[in-house]
C-alpha cells in the first residue's frame, strides 16, 4: 500500500506543478505583454478568432517607404508584398489617390502591377485574407463631377457597376468597399439620394459572382440603406471634431474624437444595421495643430484651445518633409495647411515625440485624458512677451492621437456591445513593426500571424509550442493517473481475495478442532 500512496503523491505534485504552470487551467492562452516601456494593457484576449480586422492600404503609392523601396524610388520591383502587415481579416486596396483624375472614371485602367503581385503572394501562401478593391472617395477631387454619383440615373449606375465587376474579375478581388460620398455631412453632395439604388444594384450583381460588398461611412446613419445589400458597415468614428471644426468654425484645438461620441456613433448605426456587421474605424496617425499665443504654462487636460488658422505646424514645407501627410478639408476639397496628419510610424522614430509608445521624448510632453480617455502630445513652439506683462505666452504643437493605451476602450466597446470587428484607415500610417496593429492582435487574435514580423511571429510561435506541450503532459498525467488507479484497484482486489481465502481457511481449522 505504501508505493500506492507515493505513486498518489507523485501524481498530485506533478499535476499541481503544471497548473502552477503559466496557470494554463486558469488564464487564457494568449498571455498579455508586460513590457513596461509600453502603455499597459489591461484587456483579456479574445480566446477565439471572432473579430473582423479590416486594414485599408494605399496601393496607389509608386513609393513604399517601408515596404520595400526607398522613399523617393518609383520603381514597383523593389516592392515586396511579404511585408505588408497580413495578421487581419480583410485587405481594403485603394487603388488610387485621393487627387487621382480617375476618380471620374471608377476604376481606373491603370495596370496595378503591385496589386497582381500582392494578389498573387496571398494565394501562393494560402493566406486567409480577403482582398477588396476600396473605391475611396474622400480628397480633393469634387464627387459631384462623378457621373456615377451625380447624374443618378440608372445607366450611369450600369455603366459602372460594369466597371466594377471588371475589375473585382480581372483581379480576381473577393469584394468591394465603396465610401459613402456625403459620410461627412458637409452638405455639398448634390445627389445623397442615388447611393442608396447604387448599394442595391452593386450588392446584386457582387452577390451573382459570389462577392462580397461593404461600406464606409460617417457619423450619421444613412436613410433608406438595405441592411442585406452590405456584408458589413465600417463606421469611421475618426476625426470628428476636425470635421464639424471646419463645417461649424470654433478654431480650437481638442481631442479629434472622444470615447463617449464614439459609443454614441456606434449605438446610432447599430438601430439599422445589426452590430456584428459594423465595425469601429480608427486611425494611426494623429492630427497636428498649433495654438495661438496662451498662457497655459501646460495643458493639464485635453482641453480645447484657439488654434492658429494661418501657420503651419511643426513650420515645415509640405513639399520637403515627408514625415507629415496633408490634410484635405472633407468639405471644401481642399488643402488646409492649419493642420497636418502625423502617422504613427513617424511619431515612433528616433527624432520624433515618443521614445516608446507611452513616453514622450525630444521636449514633448504626453498626456492621457481619461474623462475623454483619448491621448495628446504638446510642446512649445514658440514663446513672446505681452507687452506691458511680466508674463510669457507660448504656441504650442498639439497632437491628438491614437495610441495603445486609448486603443483598448474601443476594443473593450467593440466586444461589450458584440460589434463585428475594427476598420483601420491607413495600414500604412503604422511603425514598421505594425506596433499599434499588434496591440488589436493581442486582443482580437487573427488566425494567420505575419511571417516577416519576426518578435511578433517568434513570440506567438514560442507560446503555442509551450502550450502544446503543457497541454500533452496533462493529458499524459491523467492517462498514467488512471493507470495507476486500475492498478490499484487490481492490487487491492488481490489482497482482499488473500484475506477472504484466509479467514476461511482458519474458520475451517477451528470448526475441525
Amino acid at each position: 500500500m505504501r508505493t500506492h500512496f507515493t505513486s498518489y503523491t507523485l501524481l498530485t505534485l506533478i499535476f499541481l506543478t503544471l497548473i502552477a504552470h503559466n496557470g494554463v487551467l486558469m488564464s487564457p492562452i494568449h498571455e498579455k505583454r508586460t513590457d513596461s516601456t509600453t502603455c499597459p494593457q489591461t484587456l483579456t484576449p479574445l480566446s477565439t478568432d471572432s473579430k473582423k480586422i479590416i486594414g485599408y492600404f494605399p496601393g496607389y503609392l509608386s513609393d513604399y517607404t517601408r515596404y520595400g523601396s526607398s522613399y523617393y524610388d518609383n520603381n514597383y520591383n523593389y516592392v515586396s508584398p511579404s511585408s505588408i502587415p497580413w495578421n487581419i481579416t480583410h485587405l481594403n486596396w485603394i487603388a488610387f489617390g485621393p487627387d487621382d483624375v480617375s476618380n471620374k472614371n471608377i476604376p481606373p485602367t491603370s495596370k496595378h502591377v503591385f496589386l497582381n503581385k500582392t494578389i498573387a503572394y496571398r494565394n501562393t501562401n494560402s493566406i486567409p485574407v480577403k482582398i477588396f478593391l476600396a473605391i475611396v472617395l474622400s480628397g480633393n477631387i469634387n464627387i459631384n463631377s462623378n457621373p456615377s454619383f451625380a447624374n443618378g440615373t440608372s445607366s450611369d449606375r450600369a455603366g459602372f457597376i460594369t466597371n466594377v465587376i471588371s475589375f473585382v474579375r480581372n483581379y480576381n478581388l473577393d469584394g468591394v468597399d465603396i465610401e459613402y460620398p456625403n459620410r461627412f455631412n458637409c452638405g455639398t453632395w448634390s445627389n445623397d439620394k442615388n447611393f442608396v439604388p447604387l448599394i442595391n444594384e452593386l450588392s446584386a450583381a457582387l452577390k451573382s459572382i459570389n462577392k462580397d460588398l461593404s461600406i464606409t461611412v460617417g457619423p450619421i446613419p444613412i436613410a433608406g440603406l438595405n441592411p442585406d445589400s452590405v456584408n458589413f458597415v465600417n463606421v469611421m468614428t475618426t476625426q470628428i471634431n476636425i470635421i464639424n471644426n471646419l463645417i461649424t468654425p470654433t478654431n480650437k484645438t481638442g481631442p479629434s474624437i472622444t470615447l463617449d461620441q464614439t459609443a454614441t456613433i456606434m449605438n446610432n448605426w447599430s438601430k439599422i444595421i445589426n452590430p456584428a456587421k459594423l465595425n469601429l474605424g480608427v486611425d494611426f496617425y494623429g492630427v497636428i495643430e498649433l495654438t495661438t499665443p496662451v498662457d497655459l504654462g501646460s495643458l493639464n487636460n485635453n482641453q480645447t484651445i484657439s488654434r492658429n488658422l494661418t501657420t503651419t505646424p511643426f513650420a515645415t514645407s509640405y513639399s520637403s518633409d515627408p514625415s507629415v501627410y496633408l490634410f484635405y478639408d472633407k468639405c471644401s476639397f481642399t488643402l488646409d495647411k492649419s493642420i497636418q496628419l502625423y502617422p504613427w510610424y513617424f511619431m515612433r522614430q528616433q527624432t520624433g515625440p515618443l521614445i516608446n509608445t507611452c513616453t514622450a521624448g525630444n521636449g514633448w510632453t504626453r498626456k492621457f485624458d481619461s474623462e475623454t480617455n483619448t491621448t495628446y502630445l504638446y510642446k512649445v513652439s514658440s514663446n513672446s512677451q505681452v507687452m506691458n506683462s511680466t508674463t510669457p505666452v507660448y504656441e504650442y504643437d498639439y497632437i491628438s492621437y491614437e495610441d495603445p493605451q486609448s486603443i483598448q476602450y474601443k476594443l473593450k466597446l467593440i466586444t461589450n456591445n458584440s460589434y463585428g470587428g475594427i476598420a483601420i484607415s491607413d495600414l500604412y500610417a503604422d511603425s514598421n513593426d505594425s506596433e499599434m496593429l499588434n496591440v488589436i492582435t493581442s486582443v482580437f487574435p487573427v488566425s494567420y500571424r505575419n511571417a516577416t514580423n519576426s518578435s511578433n511571429s517568434s513570440s506567438f510561435s514560442g507560446s503555442s509550442i509551450i502550450t502544446i506541450i503543457t497541454i500533452i503532459a496533462i493529458v499524459v498525467t491523467v492517462l498514467i493517473f488512471l493507470y495507476c488507479c486500475y492498478a490499484c484497484y487490481k492490487g487491492n482486489k488481490k489482497e482482499v481475495l488473500i484475506i477472504e481465502s484466509t479467514y476461511i481457511y482458519i474458520k475451517n481449522r477451528r470448526a475441525a478442532s
